[in-house]
């Protein structure tokens, strides 16, 4: 269940009908409730009260809105009781009906291990069906002939007269003997090392963890550990994950004149990147109005300065719209300096906050009335105005008004906004809006190139008898049971008309810590990185560049859907040529990026690239005839930005990314980001700002966009050598422990006869071989952790899928193959009959050969182990050595039972460890299965040295060699030298 888990105060309300309801005259209460059945929508209800006197004088209908639903799990603030009615309950509550499982996530890994599973099951299902033939067609041909095995006195399923059912019974016998070609534990042993690596290495890990909020990083599930070092894309969210989400008001545009002193951190790092030294003004002297929310400073606007400007009423205006157009509850006392404002997003906590510095301090607010107290050239005072009705801000509408009625008794809309949707409602016949439009949308693009979000504001005055008439129909529209966000949002097109610019905010949000290095690294490490953003194009760009996204020495690609010709027949209301015409021209731009790509490919130019795409052009490129072709230029960029991005597009360009085939990651930290992060191989919630949801939605949590870079490059890449290590040790250990058994059963004729003993042979996975599997997935590692930061090609790797890709899976189980054929053909031959211990004179028979060759396959599986280990710790001593001093205990301490319990074990050890050629086979067999192992694993790595020294680049030579230089200091390096020092 991914519910909003938000620090914010969401607005909820009484009915005023309702509102003064007391215990004393609740029991007169009475009414009818009117709703929409139970659905799983949290944001939205639709219902009616149908109130009865006393209440009201005569039956009234009134609409319920969803801020006067309460969810289950609430919690209550600024009010001590509340008096409600039950809507929905049990099953039918909107919060069950969203307690769905999210959406289930495997990695490509644990899909390999199905279909290798699958042929391990095809090859024990060949194994049978080749044994249980030949033994029957060899009990009906030759068994008869063997007088001495008893043929008239056979049992059923050895009987010649029956081949089917000694088919049948010989078969049941063989898949159990051959079982052990399955790794029951390897499920297990994975689950085993997950967990560890999720709450003890992810969890506990110091360089992921935020003090100032006190967050650790947390992973939610354990499938994905491996996940995280294959990664090659990432697809991020802008505000929140690369910037903190803590806004400031920083710049404004009021009729046209621009305010605002200060220099936002993205131009001092393009004046950085560019070369430039810009006067940066000393903020503390020059601000010494700034407080939380509040960063701005020109001597114009402080102070009741801004009444000595050209326009002080059309300033009045804009103040009192900053203070009047929320949904911000005031918490405290009513001192500028003690007020706290509740506000649904930090964008709208700025614009409070700056109304309150400028004069016009919001200091209480009910349902209908807001007060103001207004500092003014001529006095201060408390003004109350009436919230008449709030038309709500929405991803499609993308604007905010409020209607209030002022003291005067005038009527007025303020409205707040996109530039694009109040643009489209400015009274083109007034003078002053064409005159301001265009310098209004300089100063926008002006702040926008400096990184600043802007905000469009504009209001007008509603003729009292108009207002009463469309009030009916909005009265109406609340009303309405079927579509009634639709007609609402219809009726609310009608008034939001004939708007009177006044001006734009500008609001900075500063980058988080570390991000252009962390782009960077991951840059270096071959992650692609797409930004999905709903800034403008220009605001995105700039930002790019401050975090290192774009670099100048990237060649750039910009798409619009947007020109003369498009604007011009929109203007015509032609939108069907319109759409055709933009769809043509971005099929075009994107064709002609392909071929200069093409081109650039073609001449070896070593060149990175970054396309940036608008929000019109993105609607477009999305469709089924151009997806395509902007997936394969969007994947042959290394940055690519996204802007003016719904939430649905963020979902939509991230499942267009996944099925190019990339592992995807998306991380994000509002609920917008919750489509893309539930679509995505790999989410990551950032727990900030705007809530918990998208952390609720996500497999791993982080508080800071830096935090990726370990997560990435040190515990993602570890995680995918180790477990892909495990996982194809442990088929190599079983595959090769179970051919043993089947070999040998093959010079048995496949008549199921063990050479193993039972007690033993069931030992095997659960004690002698398991303790080794789970120290790799744990503590395994080639480099230290600081390597993995430093040299992040180190990460391709992972990418590549080196250690678990369909070569690397054969290697292993040819390897066990081989293995098995070795130590078979030489235990066999060795282990010959004509020996015997010296105190019995018995010969070896099939008890001791068994000890024999389980013996040596307990060492070779130990030392084809000890082959892969990079770097060696106490815990591999521990796990390897010791499961092979096990292996001897068990033999004298099971060997010491009474012969009844410990059977043809009885004192075995004694036998066998009284003849020479016993120790000289534990020796011989396993040396001489590693040395294939070893010259292959020499002739690799001379092989690839060889490579990187004749094709690799200056750098990659360089990296590879420090590289080296630390992997010098290992003990496997010890070893590796130690070994060809004697051969």
């Amino acid at each position: 269940m991914q519910l909003d888990g938000e620090t914010n105060l969401k607005i909820k309300k009484t009915l005023d009908e309702t509102k003064d309801l007391r215990h004393d005259s609740i029991s007169d209460f009475k009414g009818l409730v009117t709703c929409e059945p139970p659905n799983s929508r949290l944001y939205q209800f639709t219902g009616n009260f149908e109130a009865h006197p006393p209440l009201v004088p005569n039956i009234r209908q009134l609409p319920l809105s969803p801020a006067a639903i309460l969810l289950r799990g609430c919690s209550l603030r600024n009010t001590h009781r509340i008096f409600g009615l039950v809507i929905y309950a049990g099953h039918d509550t909107k919060i069950f009906m969203n307690a769905t499982q999210p959406p289930s996530k495997r990695s490509r890994i644990e899909r390999s291990v199905d279909r290798i599973i699958f042929f391990m099951f095809g090859l024990l299902f060949s194994m049978c069906l080749t044994g249980c033939i030949y033994f029957a067609w060899w009990t009906a041909n030759y068994m008869p002939q063997h007088w001495y095995l008893a043929p008239n006195e056979a049992p059923r399923e050895y009987d010649s007269a029956q081949p089917g059912i000694v088919a049948v019974t010989n078969f049941i016998t063989a898949f159990i003997l051959y079982g052990y070609l399955i790794p029951i534990a390897l499920y297990v042993s994975m689950e085993m090392v997950k967990i560890v690596q999720s709450l003890c290495f992810i969890g506990l890990d110091r360089s992921m963890y935020h003090a100032e909020t006190d967050t650790p990083a947390v992973a939610r599930t354990s499938n994905l550990n491996e996940e995280l070092g294959m990664v090659n894309t990432i697809l991020s969210d802008k505000t929140g994950t690369l910037t903190r989400n803590v806004m400031e008001y920083f710049k404004c545009s009021i009729a046209g004149e621009a305010y605002g002193a200060g220099i936002t951190e993205i131009e001092r790092n393009n004046a950085e990147r560019r070369g430039l030294k810009l006067d940066v003004p000393d903020e503390e002297a020059d601000n010494k109005y700034r407080e939380q929310y509040f960063n701005f400073y020109d001597d114009r606007l402080m102070g009741l300065e801004w009444a000595k400007q050209p326009h002080p009423d059309v300033i009045c205006q804009f103040f009192r719209l900053l203070a009047l157009c929320n949904t911000a509850i005031p918490d405290g006392p009513p001192i500028p300096e003690q007020m706290h404002y509740e506000a649904e997003s930090p964008d709208e906590a700025a614009l409070v906050v700056a109304a309150k510095v400028f004069g016009f301090f919001m200091i209480k607010r009910t349902n209908t009335i807001i007060t103001l107290r207004e500092r003014l050239p001529e006095s201060t005072r408390d003004v109350e105005y009436e919230v008449l009705n709030i038309l709500e801000f929405n991803s499609t509408r993308k604007r905010m008004s409020v209607i209030v009625r002022t003291p005067e008794d005038k009527i007025l809309l303020y409205c707040k906004g996109a530039d694009t949707v109040i643009y489209e409602r400015l009274d083109r016949k007034h003078k002053v809006n064409e005159e301001l439009k265009e310098v209004t949308l300089q100063h926008m693009e002006e702040f926008g190139s400096a990184g600043l979000r802007t905000l469009c504001l504009a209001y007008t005055e509603l003729d009292p008898r108009f207002y009463d008439e469309w009030n009916e129909q909005f009265i109406e529209a609340k009303l309405s049971l079927v579509d009634r966000q639709a007609r609402v949002d219809a009726v609310g097109e009608q008034v939001e008309k004939n708007l009177q610019l006044l001006g734009c905010t500008a609001i900075e949000d500063k980058l988080q810590e570390g991000v252009p290095q962390c782009i960077k690294t991951l840059a270096h490490a071959g992650i692609r990185l797409w930004v999905l953003t709903g800034d403008k194009m220009e605001t995105a760009i700039n930002i790019g560049y401050a975090c290192s996204l774009i670099t100048d020495d990237m060649t750039q690609f910009q798409l619009t859907g947007s020109s003369a010709e498009v604007e011009q027949l929109e203007a015509e209301s032609r939108m069907e040529e319109a759409t055709q015409l933009s769809a043509q021209r971005l099929e075009s731009q994107l064709i002609k990026v392909q071929h200069t790509i093409a081109e650039d490919q073609q001449a070896k130019v070593a060149t990175s690239y970054a396309l940036i795409i608008d929000g019109k052009a993105l609607l477009y490129a999305l469709s089924p005839r151009l997806r395509q072709l902007f997936l394969e230029v969007g994947v042959k960029c290394a940055a690519v930005l996204c802007c003016r991005v719904s939430p649905l597009q963020k979902a939509q360009v991230t499942a267009l990314v996944k099925t190019w085939g990339d592992t995807t990651l998306a991380i994000g930290d509002g609920a917008n980001d919750v489509g893309m992060i539930q679509k995505a191989h790999i989410g990551v919630g950032i727990s900030g700002q705007e809530g918990m949801q998208a952390a609720m939605a996500s497999d791993f949590t982080i508080a800071q966009f830096r935090f990726l870079t370990p997560l990435l490059l040190v515990h993602g890449r570890l995680s995918y050598k180790r477990i892909t290590r495990m996982i194809s040790f442990l088929f190599y250990k079983n595959l090769f422990y179970g051919s043993t058994i089947f070999v040998y059963n093959a010079f048995t004729l496949f008549s199921g006869q063990p050479i193993y003993n039972d007690f033993y042979m069931t030992l095997f996975n659960v004690i002698f071989t398991a303790a080794a599997p789970l120290v790799i997935g744990w503590f395994d590692r080639d480099l230290d952790k600081g390597c993995g930061l430093r040299f992040p090609f180190l990460y391709k790797e992972g990418q590549q899928n080196l250690y678990f890709s369909l070569p690397a899976i054969v290697g292993w189980l040819g390897t066990a193959l081989l293995h098995a054929a070795l130590v078979v053909a030489m235990v066999l031959t060795g282990a010959d009959s004509i020996d015997s211990d010296r105190k019995t004179g018995r010969i070896w028979s099939s008890p001791q050969d068994g000890v024999i060759m389980f013996t040596v396959v307990i060492i070779t599986v130990h030392l084809q182990l000890s082959m892969i280990i990079d770097q060696w710790m106490w815990m591999h001593h521990v796990a390897i050595w010791g499961s092979i001093v096990l292996w001897f205990l068990f033999l004298l301490a099971y060997g010491a039972f009474p012969i009844e319990l410990s059977t043809d074990l009885h004192h075995i050890i004694d036998s066998v460890a009284a003849i020479p050629s016993y120790w000289l086979m534990i020796v011989v067999v396993p040396i001489t299965c590693m040395l294939p192992v070893f010259f292959f694993r020499a002739i690799k790595r001379w092989v690839s040295c060889n490579i990187v020294r004749h094709h690799g680049s200056a750098r990659l030579l360089t990296d590879t060699k420090q590289a080296l230089q630390q992997a010098k200091q290992t003990a496997v390096h010890w070893l590796v030298q130690t070994i060809c020092w004697a051969v």
